[in-house]
């Protein structure tokens, strides 16, 4: 059995230990049963800690974690895209699919806040609980910024999809004997916040795994500096943008584009693979394996009267309009599929969509992940992977373009390098009539790379389009469209302004 897997350990004392922010109020601790001279003692203690409180909120686990498939952030961001489309419909889906939700949609968009906020306030009491410990003092420094790591990803999550967050200094935390409000941060104290702890993380973290290691999937370098370069793109700081970015292609962390097809009929299908887990282009990825983890893209998406896959919900798709953006001969189009036969030998496709969630009424369907046959019934054991190499390339190309209001020869190779692996015709320096040309064609090209990999929604509010692309979206679909600026922003959920108390405030326009 190969080596592999972060275990994401469930220790039964971490209830006890550590309570943080619960509907954005303090609940004490008891510190008389158990307290740091009692657990934990050891460097097993220590690991078991971190594991448990650094890594267990960036699951994709059935339904639990930031990157489960029904309401993770991934799944929540690219619903609210021109391309996102449930065939479940109704009040869940459709406020997502059209941009009109409110601070009471307590379901899928209040889903990050609700059960992952409270995640920083225990990764920071745990970095107090292991400080003292007496071990490798290198492995603790590790570890501590494991942990800081975590906080400044986590923080990041949330910020991108509710704007400034809550976050309790240790004092606080040690002291809350009484129920204690909070208020939500500024921007500028929450962009410091993330910035800090990605880069006192980044400065102890190795630059990357090697995949034959037992630690794949514990943090790294990489991982610090690839999430700061999606908050300066988001924050439109193109300088610094370019930096991180220039600081991932660095040979030390030995990345680099999937090129090769291996069994498969492209490369970019090679991506999503069993079989090619851990490749190089992956920076970080959710570690699934049965018996640990698993996730469940195959049901959400594949129609249940398949013949390639027995169980399927039909429920996501991508809306058939954004489909047909993608060029002939685009390789990318191999991992959705537009046409499958029934086990009734029905053939459906653009002509014959059919009718309800097993069909092709709604859109294609976003397969992406090849369904292997180790799988468990519908659980896929295939590493989900968050962030790519890829992102790195266009996203580069995207800061040097937009810093400088011209298309570089550099700019233009680099969103080549993602193009041509899609089998697709290099672009030349003629192929643009404009800065903004080049990023129309940069942004789409990221679309079609990336869908369903939580890009689209951070692209469109970044480019200024997500209004009126969104507007689009409810014309074509004979919907009432209520989208403004404001709803760049998801509502703070309501539950949490009603126990704030008037301290915690509401997101303008809610």
């Amino acid at each position: 059995m190969k080596m592999k897997k972060l275990n994401i350990y469930i220790i039964g004392l971490l209830t006890l230990m550590l309570c943080g922010i619960q509907s954005c109020a303090l609940e004490s601790e008891v510190f008389d049963e158990i307290t740091p001279s009692i657990y934990p003692q050891t460097e097993r203690d220590v690991r078991d800690l971190v594991t448990g409180n650094a890594y267990s909120p960036f699951q994709n686990y059935d339904y639990g974690g930031l990157y489960n498939v029904a309401n993770g952030v991934m799944l929540i961001s690219d619903m609210a895209t021109e391309y996102g489309f449930c065939s479940w419909g109704g009040w869940i889906w459709e406020p997502l699919e059209f941009a009109r939700w409110t601070p009471s949609d307590e379901d899928r968009i209040a889903y990050p806040w609700t059960n992952y906020l409270k995640g920083i306030s225990k990764m920071t009491l745990t970095i107090d609980r292991i400080t003292n410990v007496n071990m490798n003092k290198d492995l603790l420094n590790q570890y501590i910024a494991e942990l800081r790591c975590a906080r400044g990803f986590l923080a990041f999550l949330l910020y991108d999809l509710y704007g400034p967050i809550i976050v309790a200094d240790l004092e606080t935390l040690k002291n809350a004997e009484d129920e204690i409000i909070l208020p939500r941060l500024s921007e500028e104290e929450t962009h410091n916040f993330i910035v800090t702890e990605l880069t006192e993380a980044a400065k102890v973290l190795p630059y990357s795994y090697d995949k034959s290691s037992s630690d794949y999937g514990r943090f790294t370098k990489g991982l610090c500096h690839m999430v700061l370069l999606k908050f300066y793109m988001q924050t439109k700081q193109w300088d610094k943008a370019i930096t991180e970015a220039r600081e991932l292609q660095k040979p030390e962390y030995k990345y680099a584009l999937v090129t090769d097809k291996g069994a498969e009929r492209s490369a970019y299908a090679n991506i999503f693979t069993y079989a090619n887990e851990k490749n190089s282009e992956t920076i970080w990825s959710v570690n699934c394996l049965t018996g640990y983890q698993v996730h469940l893209w195959y049901p959400h998406v594949m129609a249940s009267d398949a013949g390639r896959f027995d169980g399927g919900w039909g429920g996501y798709k991508m809306t058939w309009k954004f489909f047909k953006t993608y060029e002939d001969g685009d390789e990318r189009k191999q991992t959705i599929i537009s046409e499958y036969d029934t086990w009734e030998g029905t053939t459906l496709n653009e002509t014959n969509k059919g009718v309800g969630s097993n069909s092709l009424q709604d859109g294609v369907i976003p397969l992406k992940y090849k369904i292997e046959s180790n799988n468990a019934g519908n659980q896929c054991q295939t590493d989900w992977i968050v962030y790519r190499y890829a992102d790195v390339l266009t996203l580069l190309a995207e800061a040097i373009v937009r810093e400088g209001n011209t298309v570089t020869t550099e700019a233009i190779n680099l969103l080549n390098q993602v193009r041509t692996r899609a089998g697709l015709t290099a672009y030349t320096a003629s192929s643009f009539s404009s800065a903004r040309d080049f990023l129309d064609k940069l942004l789409i090209e990221r679309a079609h790379e990336f869908y369903f990999e939580g890009c689209r929604r951070q692209d469109l509010i970044r480019d200024g389009s997500y209004v009126a692309t969104m507007k689009q979206k409810c014309t074509d679909y004979g919907q009432v469209s209520i989208i403004n600026e404001n709803y760049h922003r998801f509502p703070i959920p309501e539950s949490a302004i009603i126990a704030g108390q008037g301290i915690i405030k509401q997101n303008p326009g809610y």
